[in-house]
């Protein structure tokens, strides 16, 4: 059964720039991990704008933010939702400093720091497949007329 990005892509329209004021703009756009056969018969890795997906399959989430005012942007932070179609895998590396939330965006952390109650009301460590949140913190103003970005790697369940 195949499912379409697109629905899942529009979750990501709802990631959140909190301290930057107007400026800074968000763009966002999905990628899957293809094998590619090259004209020599060598096949590579290569990431391709993901269409439509397979439960099961991993996609990488990108998001990008420009600032387009006249100012530098300060203390950016940007916090993204994890769509409930998709289980989170990991942060791609960045600059920023990132945290994780497993309770709907209430408290963020590292994850080795989160616990969550399991079925039976008992205390656990969090895992990767309780993200709901990612948060990543721009370790430095962001100048007029840069961009940069931050990713995340996540499986369509």
């Amino acid at each position: 059964m195949k499912r379409r990005l697109f629905f899942i892509f529009t979750f990501l329209l709802f990631a959140e720039i909190a301290h930057a004021g107007d400026n800074l703009t968000l763009t966002g756009a999905v990628f899957q991990e293809m094998e590619i056969k090259n004209a020599d018969g060598k096949i590579e890795r290569k990431m391709m704008q993901a269409e439509t997906v397979v439960p099961g399959t991993e996609v990488v989430y990108v998001i990008t933010y420009q600032n387009k005012g006249a100012k530098p942007a300060e203390k950016v932070v940007i916090t993204n939702p994890v769509p409930k179609e998709l289980e989170y895998i990991m942060v791609m590396p960045s600059v920023a400093k990132f945290d994780v939330s497993v309770d709907e965006g209430k408290k963020y952390d590292d994850l080795q720091r989160l616990n969550i109650k399991d079925s039976a009301g008992k205390r656990r460590p969090a895992r990767a497949t309780d993200v709901t949140h990612l948060r990543w913190a721009i370790p430095s103003d962001v100048a007029p007329g840069k961009t940069g970005a931050v990713s995340f790697r996540a499986r369509l369940k």
